[in-house]
C-alpha cells in the first residue's frame, strides 16, 4: 500500500491549482478576444447594411423621378428622360443602363428579354419589382410600370458596387443573392468559411439577400499564453507562501489554547446540562404550583366565608396537586437518568376526565368551551397516568393560550377519541388561528417557542413522554385551528 505524504499531496494540489489558474486565464483572454471580435463583426454588419440600404433607397428614388418625366419624352435623342438618365448614370456608376420600354422599343438589351416582359406584365401602374440579369453576371434589373399600361422603366444595377470600397477587411467577403440567384460571390478562398452576418434588404422592392463571410483566425497568441503562465506561477507561489505562514501561526495558536479550550468545553457542558435540567423542571412544575396557588387562595376565601365544604374541596385539590408535583419530579429524575418508563393499563376516558377537572376552571374564566363527550365503553390503553395527564394538560393549556390571545369568537377546544386495530387516537382540536408552515416544522425542537414568555420545552417534553410510553405525538394540519393527535397502544384482553 502506497502512502502519500502531506508535502507530496500539497505539491500535487499546487500543480493542479497552477494548471487550473493558467487554463482559466487563457479561457478569459480567449473569451475577451472572442467578444471583441463579435462586437467588431456586428458593427461591420450594421455598416454594410446601412450602406446598401442607402443605395437601394436611391434606386427607388431614381425610378420615381424617371417615372415622373417619362411621359414628357419626345424623341429618343432629345427627351427629358434621356437627359435625366444620363445624369444618373454619370453620378452613380453602379447604374449601368436605364431604358424606357414601349411596344415600339427594338427587342435588344437586357431589359427586353422575355423574363423581364413577363415580370413587368402583371405590375400595376407605378409598381416596381426586381430580378437577376440573365445577360450580365453580377447585375440585376429594377423595373417599374409607368402610367401607360404597356410601358415600363428598366434600370440595370451592378451589385458589386452596392458597397463602398475598403469597407470590408482583407479576410472578409460578400455574397449577394436575389430570388435565390447568386449575383455576387466572394473570392474562392472565402467561399467555404464562416458566415458572421446576414440580412435581407426589404422595403424598396429589391429583396437582396446578403451574407458576410470571414476566414477564422486564432484568437490566442503566444504572448497571451506566456502572460497566463507567468501570472499563474506568481499567484500560486504567493498563495503557497501565505498558506505556509498562516498554517504555522495557526499551529502555535492551537497549541497555546488547547488546554484552555478543553477546560471551557467541559465547563460549558456542565452548565448546559444543568440549565436544560433546571428549565425542564421549572416548566413541568409551573402548572401544579400555579394550581396550588389558586386552590390555596380559594381555601382562604372559603375559610373567610365560613364554607367548610369549599375549604375541604380546595384542600383536597392542593393534596392532589402536591402529589402530582412529586410525581413530576420523580418522572423528571427518571428522564434525566434515562430510566425506562413504567406504563400501566388504564381506562383512557377516565384519565381524560381526571385531567379535565383541573382545566375546567381556567377554561371557564377565559370563556372557552371544553367539548369532551365521555364514551360509553371504556378504552383500555398502556400509559403512564402522570405522563398522560401532563401531555394532555400541556396541549389544552397551549390551546387556551392561543384562543385567549386571538380573541376567537365562539372559542372552543374539542377533544375526541377513536380507535383503530392497534392504537387509540386522542385528538385535541381548537378553532383558533392555527400554526403556520414554518412553525409546524420546528414546534417539536427544544427551546423553540412563539410565546414571549415561553421556554420552548413543553411540546418536546410531551413528544418524549409519548415515545417513552410506546406511543407518539403528531401535529396534523387543520383548516380551522391547531390539531394534535396522541397515539397510544391499546391494551388487549390478554393483558387482564
Amino acid at each position: 500500500m502506497r502512502i502519500t505524504s502531506p508535502d507530496s499531496r500539497r505539491r500535487w494540489l499546487l500543480a493542479l491549482a497552477w494548471a487550473l489558474l493558467c487554463a482559466l486565464m487563457l479561457a478569459l483572454q480567449w473569451w475577451q478576444a472572442h467578444a471583441q471580435q463579435q462586437r467588431e463583426q456586428f458593427q461591420l454588419t450594421q455598416i454594410v447594411q446601412r450602406q446598401m440600404l442607402e443605395k437601394v433607397a436611391q434606386h427607388k428614388a431614381h425610378l420615381t423621378a424617371l417615372t415622373a418625366v417619362a411621359p414628357l419624352q419626345a424623341t429618343e435623342e432629345s427627351s427629358a428622360l434621356s437627359r435625366v438618365a444620363q445624369s444618373i448614370k454619370t453620378i452613380y456608376p453602379r447604374i449601368q443602363e436605364i431604358q424606357l420600354v414601349t411596344p415600339a422599343t427594338p427587342a435588344t438589351g437586357s431589359c427586353l428579354v422575355p423574363a423581364v416582359a413577363q415580370a413587368a406584365a402583371p405590375l400595376q401602374a407605378r409598381a416596381s419589382t426586381s430580378l437577376p440579369d440573365e445577360q450580365h453576371a453580377g447585375d440585376y434589373l429594377f423595373i417599374k410600370k409607368v402610367a401607360s399600361p404597356s410601358d415600363w422603366l428598366c434600370v440595370r444595377i451592378h451589385s458589386a458596387q452596392l458597397l463602398d470600397e475598403q469597407t470590408l477587411p482583407a479576410n472578409s467577403g460578400l455574397r449577394i443573392r436575389l430570388n435565390g440567384h447568386a449575383l455576387l460571390e466572394p473570392p474562392p478562398p472565402l467561399r467555404q468559411v464562416r458566415v458572421f452576418g446576414q440580412f435581407t434588404l426589404a422595403g424598396y422592392d429589391q429583396p437582396l439577400e446578403v451574407q458576410l463571410l470571414t476566414r477564422p483566425h486564432n484568437l490566442l497568441s503566444w504572448s497571451m499564453v506566456l502572460i497566463s503562465v507567468l501570472l499563474s506561477t506568481l499567484l500560486v507561489g504567493t498563495a503557497n507562501l501565505i498558506w505556509k505562514s498562516r498554517q504555522q501561526a495557526r499551529r502555535h495558536q492551537q497549541r497555546a489554547q488547547l488546554l484552555a479550550n478543553e477546560a471551557q468545553l467541559a465547563h460549558a457542558s456542565r452548565v448546559n446540562g444543568m440549565g436544560e435540567m433546571a428549565s425542564g423542571i421549572a416548566h413541568e412544575l409551573a402548572q401544579p404550583v400555579t394550581a396550588l396557588l389558586s386552590q390555596s387562595q380559594a381555601a382562604l376565601r372559603a375559610h373567610e366565608l365560613g364554607k367548610p365544604e369549599l375549604l375541604t374541596t380546595a384542600l383536597q385539590a392542593n393534596v392532589r396537586e402536591a402529589r402530582r408535583a412529586g410525581a413530576i419530579l420523580e418522572r423528571m429524575r427518571g428522564y434525566i437518568s434515562n430510566a425506562p418508563s413504567q406504563p400501566q393499563r388504564l381506562d383512557l376516558p377516565q384519565a381524560v376526565n381526571q385531567a379535565l377537572l383541573l382545566l375546567d376552571g381556567p377554561a371557564r374564566q377565559a370563556g372557552i368551551a371544553l367539548r369532551w363527550q365521555t364514551p360509553v365503553q371504556p378504552c383500555w390503553v398502556w400509559a403512564d397516568p402522570v405522563s398522560l395527564e401532563q401531555v394532555l394538560n400541556n396541549l389544552v393549556r397551549n390551546a387556551l393560550d392561543a384562543l385567549s390571545h386571538a380573541a376567537t369568537p365562539d372559542a372552543n377546544i374539542e377533544i375526541t377519541l377513536r380507535t383503530d386495530a392497534k392504537q387509540a387516537l386522542l385528538t385535541v382540536q381548537d378553532n383558533g388561528p392555527g400554526v403556520d408552515a414554518a412553525t409546524a416544522q420546528r414546534m417539536f425542537e427544544p427551546f423553540f417557542t412563539t410565546k414571549t414568555d415561553g421556554m420552548g420545552l413543553g411540546l418536546p417534553l410531551c413528544a418524549t413522554l409519548m415515545e417513552r410510553m410506546g406511543g407518539n405525538l403528531e401535529y396534523v394540519h387543520s383548516p380551522r385551528g391547531a390539531c394534535f393527535v396522541m397515539h397510544l397502544p391499546l391494551a388487549s384482553d390478554d393483558d387482564f
